[in-house]
């Protein structure tokens, strides 16, 4: 019997920390504060730019995207809140179609809304949906031959607060 107790207090030891952790990288808090954000300290800052701070999040981030491609991921903020989640990924084994398909599929799930606009530039395959509600706009551009992906998920109403920034030092503008 005490073998057992010991056996359950040393599980919820150990799972504690995850279930206390204050960030989920597939819904972002954004808007929220850095500070309120980071309580677990798996927020690293690498970057300042343009008024935007630059972030690799360290704790436990698994997403749909993970079982099919390896991506880099980083967080922007400005003025100390999440303005923007921005995802590049190498290329990926799959096909064009089951890509798209697959992307189209989860990012609207996420998103709540279907994609506002498709259209491909030159070899380019670009995305965007927009949840009007929440002021929330994803943006994707695929290579269509080194399916390479860039994706940015931010906060319009942050954008204001970038008036005086130069547009390129913008992350949306990756996927422009």
């Amino acid at each position: 019997m005490l073998k057992k107790m010991c056996s359950i207090i040393v599980f919820f030891i150990l799972a504690f920390p995850l279930l206390a952790q204050s960030f989920d990288c597939n819904k972002p808090d954004f808007g929220a504060r850095i500070e309120d954000l980071n309580k677990d300290g798996f927020f690293i800052k690498y970057m300042e730019k343009g008024g935007i701070s630059y972030y690799n999040y360290t704790g436990v981030c698994r997403m749909d995207m993970h079982d099919h491609v390896n991506p880099s991921i980083s967080y922007a903020f400005i003025d100390n809140q999440l303005y923007a989640r921005i995802i590049n990924v190498s290329g990926e084994k799959d096909s064009l179609e089951v890509i798209r398909k697959r992307m189209e599929g989860h990012i609207s799930k996420q998103i709540g809304t279907l994609p506002v606009e498709m259209k491909q530039d030159g070899d380019w395959w670009m995305y965007q949906w927009f949840n009007e509600k929440e002021k929330l706009k994803y943006k994707v551009k695929i290579h269509s031959k080194t399916k390479e992906a860039k994706a940015v998920f931010y906060y319009e109403p942050l954008r204001a607060k970038l008036k005086l920034m130069n547009e390129a030092d913008d992350p949306k503008s990756l996927v422009d």
